[in-house]
């Protein structure tokens, strides 16, 4: 009876803590017992892993629609803003379109009156051009004409100059004829009565020498006057040659400027026919302008629909957030309940299941920490969770409390440590939406050395985890 009653204490201690035991056949319900309690706590690890697997994939989709909501509103914001900049740089280019197409229509008219006028000039230049050629003609007449003038003078003086000679020598011979007419008169008086004829003759040919010394003196007086005047002659078609010489080459530099402005002109007939041709395309250029800025309009007419369906979007997104995070909550207060059964023998959890936990927690916070960097290096926001109670360390640690002393001092201090490790996701988030960019790096300095202190406490508890399981040691009684 002894060794019965033992048999049945070894089995009910067995059951009551709910550890493997050796089966007795004399404890048949017993024994049933204990294996259907053995599979339900097996069960029931299975249950709380999917269920913890559920609660943090739940959290990861929560962070990303909230993540996502908020990156269609700020990008429907953006969009919206954009809009209404270009349909407002759509109108104004149209106003503006509109007043270039007027000035524009202003300037083909002033290009053909240009082009009028231009012909008219040329016209005009042509006939200046003949005007100065017949006028270059007549100067070089002129100045032939004067040239052959001054050479008669020239002749006319020297003619002068030989009337002038002739005159001295008609009153050289006047003044000798009057002296012998004297002598003569002379000679009569002493020759007395027989002299009185030829006194008189002496006397008239005194008288006739008188007389044409007169006439010889006016005769000079009038050959100077001559002498006098051609000479006046001679200097005024000296000048008037060098004067018509200096007008022919007066002419001719205005003959030569004007061709250089009839060169000038066929130019700017050229440019006028340039400027006509850019103008035809300009015409073209605006009525495709046009017909763009109506396309703009149009594109902005339907993103304005894009946007209000996008905001509808956003708004439905916002909308399957709250039942997802209702979902969440009920998972995570099942999560704790099951912590709290976990505390009973019957549904005290195997050590594999923290250790599961802290390996997935190791490649969990250097996914977190590299998410941090990229972050840091482009200063550009990412999908980050920054609550440590939504993380998946973070729902198992407050659901569940492993108990024995190697592991519940670390696990305790786990908490601080982990806190500061998710506040330096905020602070970068921060950093980067208020542009502090000289912030980033620091702050992903001060999360990496965080971050080695966790992953080696989570390395130190593995370590610790292990060799209890290996003396069979549970590490949640």
């Amino acid at each position: 009876m002894k060794i019965r009653k033992k048999a049945f204490d070894t089995t009910l201690a067995s059951i009551s803590r709910l550890v493997p035991m050796n089966y007795d056949p004399q404890n048949g319900a017993l024994n049933d017992i204990h294996q259907r309690l053995m599979r339900g706590r097996g069960e029931f690890e299975r249950a709380t892993t999917k269920c913890m697997d559920a609660v943090i994939r739940m959290s990861a989709m929560d962070l990303t629609l909230e993540t996502s909501a908020s990156v269609i509103e700020q990008v429907n914001t953006s969009t919206v803003s954009a809009v209404e900049m270009i349909s407002g740089a759509a109108d104004s280019t149209a106003k503006i379109a509109s007043e270039v197409t007027k000035a524009h229509e202003n300037l083909t008219a002033t290009i053909l009156e240009v082009s009028g006028e231009s012909g008219h000039i040329m016209e005009d230049i042509r006939n200046c051009e003949n005007e100065l050629t017949a006028i270059s003609g007549l100067s070089a007449n002129a100045i032939s004409t004067a040239q052959g003038m001054k050479n008669d003078l020239y002749g006319l003086l020297e003619v002068i100059e030989n009337m002038t000679k002739v005159v001295d020598a008609i009153n050289a011979i006047s003044s000798q004829t009057n002296l012998l007419a004297l002598n003569a008169s002379i000679e009569a008086a002493r020759a007395g009565d027989a002299g009185k004829g030829f006194s008189v003759v002496a006397e008239e040919i005194r008288t006739l020498a008188e007389e044409t010394k007169n006439l010889t003196k006016r005769m000079g007086t009038f050959v100077n006057a001559v002498q006098d005047a051609s000479r006046k002659s001679s200097d005024s078609v000296d000048t008037t040659v060098a004067e018509l010489e200096h007008i022919n080459e007066n002419i001719q530099n205005v003959w030569k400027i004007t061709g250089n402005n009839r060169k000038g002109m066929d130019q700017i007939n050229d440019s006028v026919s340039s400027l006509a041709a850019v103008s035809e395309e300009i015409s073209s250029s605006m009525f495709e302008l046009d017909n763009q800025m109506q396309h703009v309009s149009d594109e902005c007419q339907r993103l304005h629909g894009n946007a209000e369906s996008l905001t509808e979007s956003s708004r439905s997104i916002s909308e399957l957030v709250e039942p997802s995070k209702a979902i969440e909550k009920h998972l995570e207060e099942s999560t704790k309940i099951m912590g709290a059964m976990a505390q009973d023998a019957f549904y005290m959890l195997d050590n594999q299941v923290l250790l599961n936990c802290l390996n997935s927690a190791v490649d969990a916070h250097r996914n977190w920490l590299n998410t941090l960097r990229e972050m840091a290096d482009s200063g550009a926001l990412k999908v980050l969770q920054t609550d440590c109670t939504k993380c998946g360390l973070g729902h198992f640690y407050y659901a569940f409390k492993p108990v024995h002393p190697q592991i519940a001092g670390i696990w305790k201090e786990l908490e601080g440590k982990h806190k500061t490790f998710h506040s330096y996701g905020t602070e970068m988030i921060s950093a980067i939406q208020s542009g502090r960019s000289g912030d980033l790096q620091r702050i992903y300095e001060k999360a990496e050395t965080c971050s080695q202190e966790l992953i080696s406490d989570f390395q130190t508890m593995i370590r610790i985890i292990e060799a209890l399981s290996g003396e069979n040691v549970r590490i949640f009684e």
